[in-house]
């Protein structure tokens, strides 16, 4: 249990610091403040910080490679001790079985011998001898048959000590191979998880990227210079003299305002918009505003399709939010008017990727200031906030917009 919590904390600690890094600010101006060549020295911190990482990752993995590569030789060398140890068996049989063989030889030959007892086979073998030569040639042939008897005895003795020896130290190299294999998995799955987490953060880094690149690219339509604030931008959207209604018809299901969370059950959830219902999937939704479409979340766990778009009214400006959306029909930097289609409604759980959702609805928000210009934290969105007018009170339904 200890050793999962230190692992965990690792883990925490390991993302804590490669995520540093990437959001440390490259300047202490706010975001308002910025211009377009501060977001491209922003964009070119993210890739560089990037390539670390993948760098980092390609180690990993040639780390865990080495891990896999060891754990096999180990394997290896485990199945031929395995071998030698039944090769080992094999000759200790193969010995006692020759033990037991020159021993029943060497008994036949000293009982027909009779050296123990000085029995007269054993004189009469002697004394056949033709010649004091042949005497000698006789006994020296029975000292040799003995002694030869007795050193292969010997030699075979030390060599089943010598493999029972070997299989001792063949078995304790096993134990060394086993414990060796679950030291390298252990770490090669410190390395997998590492790595799992190298490639999370570029995820995430990838996902920047390709946001600020889009957000570069919106301010390169709205602005005329790299250099001036992006505050100062987005002023050719024009004017409207009010609101009008996203949808041609419906009814307020959800308030503006705090309210019972219908996903989690919270009592105090604000929420920042109405929720439109009365709508199948597929109702055309429009712009509320004549503006310019300024970001698009598409597939997001909670809220599915989300377009923001940039307006002004009566010379103030603010952002709108619609959300829960089955398709989107327009692109970020797009000019829309209030006969724009901006998308269809979904929230009807037609679809796997919003589920922060009880049914087929729009939610409809509105936030002052231009959200990703004039601020850029979802928590000055929501402080920013108001009730969005014109909306009748809840369950009754509207026909025109």
């Amino acid at each position: 249990m200890m050793h999962k919590i230190i692992q965990c904390f690792t883990r925490i600690v390991l993302i804590i610091a490669l995520i540093i890094p990437i959001f440390n600010p490259l300047t202490t101006k706010a975001y308002s403040d910025k211009t377009i060549a501060d977001l491209r020295e922003e964009l070119q911190k993210l890739k560089d910080e990037k390539a670390r990482i993948e760098s980092s990752k390609k180690l990993t993995q040639d780390q865990i490679n080495a891990a896999k590569n060891s754990i096999f030789q180990a394997q290896k060398e485990q199945d031929q001790i395995a071998k030698d140890i039944e090769t080992a068996k094999q000759k200790i049989t193969e010995s006692e079985k020759m033990i037991e063989q020159l021993t029943q030889e060497t008994e036949a030959l000293l009982r027909y011998f009779q050296l123990t007892k000085g029995d007269n086979v054993y004189n009469e073998y002697l004394a056949d001898a033709t010649s004091l030569k042949d005497l000698i040639r006789r006994l020296a042939a029975v000292e040799q048959i003995t002694e030869y008897s007795q050193d292969t005895l010997k030699k075979l003795d030390d060599l089943i000590t010598e493999n029972e020896q070997l299989q001792v130290e063949l078995k304790e190299k096993t134990t060394e191979l086993d414990k060796k294999i679950a030291e390298t998995a252990s770490k090669m799955q410190q390395l997998n998880g590492q790595y799992s987490e190298y490639s999370e953060i570029n995820a995430d880094i990838d996902a920047q990227i390709k946001n600020q690149q889009e957000q570069i690219n919106y301010f390169k339509q709205i602005c005329s210079s790299e250099t001036i604030p992006i505050s100062s931008c987005g002023n050719s959207i024009g004017n409207s003299a009010g609101w009008t209604k996203p949808l041609a018809k419906g009814t307020v299901t959800s308030n503006w305002g705090y309210r019972i969370d219908p996903i989690t059950g919270a009592a105090s959830s604000f929420h920042n918009a109405v929720d439109i219902g009365g709508n199948p999937e597929g109702t055309n939704i429009y712009a509320a505003a004549a503006g310019r479409v300024s970001n698009i979340d598409y597939k997001t766990s909670c809220g599915g399709n989300i377009v923001y778009i940039h307006t002004m009214v009566n010379g103030v400006k603010y952002t709108m939010q619609y959300a829960h959306m089955l398709s989107v029909k327009v692109n970020k930097g797009d000019m829309v008017t209030t006969s724009t289609v901006i998308g269809t409604v979904g929230g009807g759980r037609s679809t796997y990727w919003d589920h922060c959702s009880t049914g087929a609805h729009l939610h409809f928000g509105i936030s002052k200031g231009y959200y990703g210009i004039d601020y850029s934290s979802w928590n000055s969105f929501l402080a920013n906030s108001i009730k969005p007018p014109g909306y009748p009170s809840k369950g009754i339904w509207w026909y025109s917009r």
